[in-house]
């Protein structure tokens, strides 16, 4: 196939995605002048440092340790029946249930961040285009470009 891009011929505007462990998500895009000359690259990111936060994993973490600690000699005295009648109570599944909710809401605000500013940007610069993501290896054209030092950061 060659080191181009397979999909260039879609005629769009691509935003290269790549998870990782100490990002959540890293999201670049080259700006491309008429004449195909790469005139910068945007770059965008969710670390865990923001995600871990604000989607309520460390609130739950403390709330979880600071109860443990209050009834951790009730809980040594437990039977098997009663360690399961106080975990299947309402307050741990709503616990988990406003994890997950945060967890969705983060992702989601960060994903319209970054759309939010292509759109606009889109509409003004490639009015015949439209934005399409490219994951995994698709993607390392947008990594490697940011390696490659031409770069304009944008934290969401």
């Amino acid at each position: 196939m060659g080191a181009g891009n397979p999909l260039a011929h879609l005629h769009a505007e691509w935003l290269g995605v790549d998870p990782g462990k100490t990002n959540m998500a890293t999201v670049a895009h080259k700006e491309r002048s008429t004449d195909g000359s790469v005139v910068s690259v945007r770059h965008w990111t969710l670390t865990a440092g923001q995600y871990l936060p604000d989607s309520g994993i460390t609130r739950q973490a403390q709330a979880t340790k600071t109860w443990l600690a209050k009834v951790k000699t009730q809980l040594t005295a437990l039977s098997q029946d009663a360690m399961w009648a106080e975990v299947s109570k309402p307050r741990w599944a709503n616990a988990k249930f406003r994890l997950y909710c945060g967890k969705k809401r983060v992702v989601a605000s960060f994903w319209a961040k970054v759309w939010l500013q292509l759109i606009k940007q889109a509409k003004q610069r490639w009015p015949d285009r439209v934005l399409a993501r490219a994951y995994g290896q698709l993607a390392s054209a947008a990594a490697a470009a940011l390696a490659a030092g031409v770069s304009q950061s944008v934290r969401c």
